[in-house]
């Protein structure tokens, strides 16, 4: 069987953990030389490490994505290393949620700035290299909650949406210069406390029953969807939104 990804150069952002974790190990198993970004340095390494340790080909660059002149640095990095940026998978993001009248302002300014404005600054410039190739596939972690109302999640479904948006524009200004750009809307993924609280069952409770296949997601699940996105299968496929969410969007 044939590698998916034979030769490329990807960039997988919150590569440390959860969705990206999984992206960066199955990337480099179809044949991608991975780039993990992640503040977290211990666990970014480690998944370099393990990638090497199969046989593959990874490096670790410690990245706050809410900083533009890292982001900047990370791209920089991974073309002086490597010559070429095929894949920007822009997966790390924070989230504070309440309802909005008990929202304080620092965490709505927060999560704009850890889900939202830390994309833009990964899709520019990721963008400026992959004009420079006439070629390139960017890839957002959107939500379903920014395609459809759930209780609570205000901040997080105002900066998926705006995602969603920017994903949309970058396809229609960038694809007659061969740049493909797609989003992954995730249903519910449980891979860490600080996204979800784990410890409440009425929580789970609910979040299962909104979808179909009553389980929850996992983060290969996502992977394999970008995985998708990242290769050329989905060569004629650019401005989707590709929901990984158990049915959640069809009820």
């Amino acid at each position: 069987m044939s590698l998916r990804l034979p030769g490329k150069v990807a960039v997988i952002t919150g590569g440390a953990a959860g969705q990206g974790r999984a992206a960066a190990l199955l990337f480099a198993r179809e044949g991608a030389t991975v780039v993990v970004a992640d503040v977290d340095e211990k666990g970014g390494q480690a998944v370099a490490d393990d990638i090497k340790a199969a046989g593959g080909s990874a490096s670790f660059v410690g990245t706050d994505v809410t900083d533009e002149d890292q982001v900047a640095a990370l791209v920089e990095t991974t073309v002086d290393a490597h010559g070429r940026l095929d894949v920007m998978y822009n997966n790390a993001g924070l989230v504070r949620m309440a309802p909005i009248a008990d929202l304080s302002t620092e965490d709505w300014e927060f999560t704009i700035s850890s889900e939202l404005t830390q994309v833009y600054y990964g899709c520019k410039y990721a963008l400026r290299q992959m004009r420079r190739q006439e070629t390139g596939s960017v890839i957002n972690t959107a939500s379903t909650s920014g395609l459809v109302g759930i209780p609570g999640h205000g901040p997080h479904a105002a900066s998926k949406a705006g995602v969603i948006g920017l994903t949309r524009s970058i396809a229609v200004d960038y694809g007659p210069h061969g740049i493909r750009c797609n989003a992954i809307a995730p249903g519910f993924v449980p891979f860490t406390k600080q996204t979800v609280d784990l410890s409440n069952p009425q929580f789970i409770d609910m979040m299962l029953a909104l979808q179909p296949l009553k389980r929850s997601g996992t983060p290969e699940d996502v992977a394999a969807a970008a995985l998708f996105l990242a290769s050329d299968e989905s060569s004629w496929i650019t401005g989707h939104v590709l929901t990984v969410d158990g049915g959640q969007t069809a009820m």
